[in-house]
């Protein structure tokens, strides 16, 4: 994504669209996520903070500014919130074994901003492999793929969703992932 893309997405966003809102989130993302890792390391934490910070500003978009530096602002409100949640979670009851935990997390298994970085490039990576991979199914067996294994449904659930037969949502996901293990991404071991 270029520069000028996120100041058009945040003009979105204050416009109150919708799609403005997801560029956004989804151009800060890995950056909020990286930045929240490097000062805490809970993995839920992070999430739920990035998930507050954007109904938030999804909440007072009539009161943002227009600012000039987005990326510094998104950042600054980030880090309040951020903090403002784990303190939350520091007030409810907290065990021995917590402490220990916390202790282990920011203190003995300190990484790198480099460490974090190389980590995000994989995980960045290894998303690029999956949507490449899944790009070589049929539509059908994408969507059969899609609400198996990522939306949880039954096979009753997709029978009544595609008005397939249960015969073909098995055979569709029989092929599907004949063509998955085909691919170097996925690794199945044989039992």
């Amino acid at each position: 994504m270029h520069s000028k893309e996120p100041i058009k997405n945040w003009n979105l966003l204050l416009e109150g669209d919708k799609q403005g809102l997801y560029e956004c989130f989804d151009f800060f993302y890995d950056d909020l996520y990286r930045f929240g890792f490097s000062l805490y390391r809970d993995h839920d934490l992070i999430r739920d903070s990035i998930q507050n910070l954007f109904i938030e500003l999804w909440e007072m978009r009539d009161k943002l500014q227009n600012v000039k530096n987005i990326k510094q602002y998104v950042f600054t409100i980030y880090k309040r919130i951020i903090y403002k949640t784990n303190k939350n979670l520091d007030n409810q009851s907290i065990g021995f074994e917590d402490i220990l935990e916390e202790i282990n997390n920011n203190f003995l298994i300190e990484q790198s901003y480099e460490t974090i970085l190389i980590e995000s490039q994989v995980d960045e990576m290894k998303r690029k492999q999956l949507k490449d991979a899944l790009d070589t199914l049929s539509p059908r067996q994408l969507q059969i793929i899609q609400l198996k294994f990522f939306d949880r449904k039954t096979y009753e659930e997709i029978v009544a969703i595609t008005n397939l037969t249960e015969r073909t949502i098995y055979n569709t996901l029989h092929n599907a992932l004949k063509v998955l293990r085909e691919n170097p991404f996925f690794v199945f071991k044989k039992q």
